[in-house]
């Protein structure tokens, strides 16, 4: 069973994991928190650990308890500087062009599958107009690389975090392949690519580039937290991509928040082009 790391109580790490997921999108504002034994068998925790964690995101104003529809999610996710922002909106904007260029680099594609499965529901459901053409390249570790984390902070020879990596993986990359290409087969997009390549090395920050002319970078921060593994409950070292802050970048043709600065942009795209030609190879679970 997982057990709190000594600075920090049980509820406040719940709570911080939460925060995380609803300041990207998992939970939008509007949002059902998960039910309290949900919560508390995710986290391999007693419900009164959990109601305690749900008081903290209350007393901040993240969520409020909503007499019949359980704990609901308040709008208080915005970054209070505008060259910080969060994913959402910027995925969702650029699903909205008439071509739509991706190239992602990554720790799993756990969140994006999320927010690219919420853009092909968008799609499928003439909530928007379907692109012409969709272009995706996904770079991801290796599979098969030693990474320096997620490793467990009680074993670090434990190999079971390093395990459930490589089968969330193996898992969440697919699924946003065949979310993209299902468009295809529907006839609703004539032109989908959809490719995931990986490259040995364990990724210190993410790169989200959005149809050449917006950068998303953010830096991975390691944090301890709980995950649950074919029925454990680990105590790992990982960063939580989820909710974590990005930093715009944009050309002059984007327009909102952010830095404008097209050089930036632009030796990006050269950074992930350059991995991707010379680095990384063709994913082995991708069909």
């Amino acid at each position: 069973m997982w057990k709190a790391n000594g600075r920090k109580p049980k509820p406040q790490q719940i709570a911080d994991t939460l925060r995380m997921e609803i300041n990207d999108g998992i939970y939008p504002a509007g949002a059902t928190l998960p039910t309290q034994e949900q919560l508390a068998e995710r986290f391999g925790v007693s419900r009164q650990v959990v109601r305690q964690a749900i008081a903290e995101m209350t007393r901040l104003g993240l969520v409020r308890i909503k007499q019949g529809s359980g704990t609901v999610v308040l709008d208080s996710t915005a970054p209070t500087k505008p060259s910080m922002v969060h994913l959402a909106p910027y995925i969702r904007s650029a699903f909205e062009a008439r071509e739509v260029t991706l190239d992602l680099f990554t720790l799993t594609a756990e969140s994006m599958d999320t927010h690219i499965r919420t853009q092909v529901a968008r799609i499928r459901d003439n909530e928007i107009e379907p692109p012409e053409r969709i272009t995706v390249r996904v770079m991801l570790p290796s599979t098969d690389a030693l990474l320096a984390f997620p490793r467990s902070v009680d074993d670090p020879s434990d190999t079971r975090p390093l395990e459930r990596h490589r089968e969330l993986t193996g898992r969440h990359a697919p699924s946003l392949v065949e979310a993209l290409t299902s468009l295809q087969d529907l006839n609703l997009v004539s032109e989908v690519s959809a490719r995931v390549r990986t490259v040995p090395l364990t990724p210190s920050h993410k790169l989200y580039i959005l149809n050449k002319e917006v950068v998303l970078h953010g830096l991975y921060r390691l944090v301890e937290h709980p995950v649950t593994y074919k029925g454990d409950t680990l105590h790992v070292l990982d960063v939580l991509g989820l909710g974590s802050t990005l930093f715009l970048y944009t050309t002059g043709d984007a327009s909102g928040a952010g830095i404008n600065d097209p050089d930036f942009v632009e030796e990006a795209q050269r950074w992930f082009d350059s991995f991707w030609d010379h680095l990384a190879t063709d994913a082995p679970f991708i069909r």
